[in-house]
């Protein structure tokens, strides 16, 4: 269930998504800051390259590397919080049962259309350079994606939360822009320009879904700055 409580500025899978575009494998050492977190880095490394196996395995048809995707954010993001981050002002506006739809569209657009985003990335590197914990239960883990056509590295900060032993992924700034707040921006502006009518958003997310399963890449909503 949706709840205020659970709005923490952290991390989302929308972000983890593009921020896995090219993730395979740690490239070189750099050197580390004395309150680096090596478990948060070690954890960042290992998802990323999770994600570009699924990306990559060619044996896998769009509806079994979306069903790995699946797999792969609910277990390493968490879905709700982002969820609700994403709605901001308009967390209490829906109904139950719209709440209820909200997050099952939610779930479909985040894989559908990242898993589209993603699909021409292939062979590319994602090499940590530095963490340090935040507070006593979230990480922030810096990397940067190497490219391997010569196009110039994009730097990608990861913000974890430390949760059920491990870590869980809430937001992603890729080139300076915190990608669940932007998309919480793309949301809330839906909202607005249909008078606050929450069932805008859900058609909004049904043809975003719809865009994707074509082969369209939608729009990403406009930036907005980190906390």
């Amino acid at each position: 269930m949706i709840s205020l409580k659970s709005m923490r500025p952290a991390l989302a899978p929308l972000a983890l998504a593009l921020a896995l575009l090219g993730a395979i494998a740690m490239s070189g050492t750099p050197a580390r800051a004395a309150n680096a977190d090596p478990a948060a880095e070690a954890w960042v490394s290992d998802i990323s390259a999770k994600a570009i196996q699924i990306i990559s395995d060619k044996s896998l048809d769009k509806t079994a590397r979306e069903a790995a995707f699946n797999k792969l954010l609910t277990e390493n993001a968490d879905m709700q919080k982002i969820a609700a981050f994403c709605l901001g002002q308009f967390l209490r506006v829906p109904t139950p049962d719209q709440r209820d739809e909200y997050l099952k569209l939610f779930d479909n657009f985040v894989v559908k259309v990242y898993v589209t985003r993603l699909s021409d990335y292939h062979d590319e590197k994602l090499q940590v350079t530095g963490s340090q914990p935040k507070g006593t239960n979230q990480a922030i883990v810096q990397s940067r994606i190497n490219f391997t056509n010569g196009r110039q590295p994009v730097e990608v900060t990861w913000w974890l939360l430390k949760k059920d032993n491990g870590y869980k992924i809430f937001d992603v700034n890729v080139v300076g822009v915190w990608l669940a707040q932007e998309q919480r921006s793309a949301f809330t502006s839906v909202i607005n320009n249909h008078n606050g009518d929450f069932n805008a958003l859900l058609d909004h997310l049904r043809h975003q879904i719809a865009d994707a399963d074509a082969g369209k890449l939608p729009a990403t909503g406009s930036a907005s700055t980190a906390p």
